[in-house]
């Protein structure tokens, strides 16, 4: 999202340092998240994503604009504004991913009985694969309400020439989605299998309800100091070590796009992707796929591939390279225009 708004015109409404509703005009916005609301109220509807609900909309709309001349709202989010459905709205969901892996019951009561109010609300719908498209269909929407716009990405690096380690690298939170409790299984099946690896796994998200599980399993490893939990680094030190590993790894069951592997991508660093619907719809030919229910056999394999053929490694770096250049965030931003466009009234 960051990446994409500075791309579009219009004004930006968001909550300031006060918790207070502002419109921003393009030049004024920043990439930067608002605080949290000071207020207790307004701060818990803000970390639902609800905090529309603890606003005068009306009035802060009508202090910058006339509603009546509004042609269109537009939301990289999975919200409408309920208060407006005279105005076309443009929405965008993500996944649905709390439906089936829901991180909390409170995650899954809203996306089964709040989210549909978005949907009701919105003119149009844009889902970030073909997978949340299908997703969005199951759970009622009407296919004709329905744009795919697949996201975009900046390449601001050269690609990779050549793995600097052996090392692998996830980006996720300890998530039951996520998988990292059977890439944890697995990974003990690569390090009996492939002794003479003497890289290391690095996880680097926050910690959840996986993280007990995860740490019991990694006490458990042939070499439990080849695997690493970091919460979080500096987007500096990320980078460095994307760049300094061999590969990035994504297990999970269930994804809306994984905007990390597209990340690795674009560095020119390999990926090793569980095979589910999303991760083949956009990656079937610039990455390799383990079953996500893998006990580490394919990925022993798979590994092995990387660490001893080179062209195999530069291959997969370069198409995913190509890849990257295709998803481009201008090529995404046009289209989110094109459909501001056709819905503007």
């Amino acid at each position: 999202m960051q990446r994409l708004v500075p791309e579009l015109d219009g004004w930006r409404l968001q909550l300031d340092e006060n918790g207070k509703g502002i419109l921003l005009p393009r030049e004024q916005w920043s990439s930067i998240a608002p605080p949290q609301a000071p207020n207790f109220f307004m701060r818990l509807l803000q970390s639902n994503a609800m905090a529309q609900h603890g606003l005068n909309l009306k009035d802060v709309l009508q202090s910058k604009v006339d509603i009546e001349d509004l042609e269109v709202i537009y939301s990289p989010f999975f919200e409408a504004l309920l208060g407006f459905p005279e105005i076309p709205q443009l929405i965008t969901c993500h996944d649905l991913t709390p439906l089936t892996l829901p991180a909390s019951r409170r995650a899954w009561l809203k996306y089964r009985f709040w989210q549909p109010k978005h949907l009701h609300c919105a003119t149009r719908v844009i889902a970030i694969s073909r997978h949340v498209a299908n997703q969005l269909i199951a759970f009622g929407l009407p296919g004709d309400h329905i744009s795919v716009v697949p996201n975009g990405i900046r390449i601001e690096r050269p690609a990779l020439s050549a793995p600097t380690s052996e090392d692998l690298v996830v980006l996720a939170r300890h998530d039951a989605n996520k998988n990292l409790i059977a890439l944890v299984r697995a990974l003990a099946t690569v390090q009996k299998r492939l002794p003479h690896w003497r890289g290391v796994l690095r996880i680097i998200g926050r910690k959840g309800k996986s993280t007990p599980m995860i740490q019991r399993y990694q006490r458990a490893l042939p070499r439990p100091n080849g695997l690493e939990c970091i919460q979080s680094m500096t987007s500096e030190t990320l980078i460095q070590t994307l760049r300094g590993s061999l590969a990035l790894i994504s297990a999970s069951l269930n994804e809306g796009f994984d905007y990390p592997v597209l990340e690795a991508k674009a560095e020119g660093l390999p990926t090793l992707i569980s095979a589910i619907p999303v991760h083949q719809e956009f990656h079937q030919d610039s990455s390799l796929f383990f079953p996500a229910d893998d006990d580490g056999t394919v990925l022993t394999q798979q590994l092995s591939t990387l660490l001893n053929d080179r062209a195999g490694w530069t291959q997969l770096s370069t198409a995913g390279r190509v890849l990257t250049e295709s998803l481009s965030v201008q090529r995404q931003a046009e289209s989110i225009r094109q459909h501001i466009s056709e819905l503007a009234r």
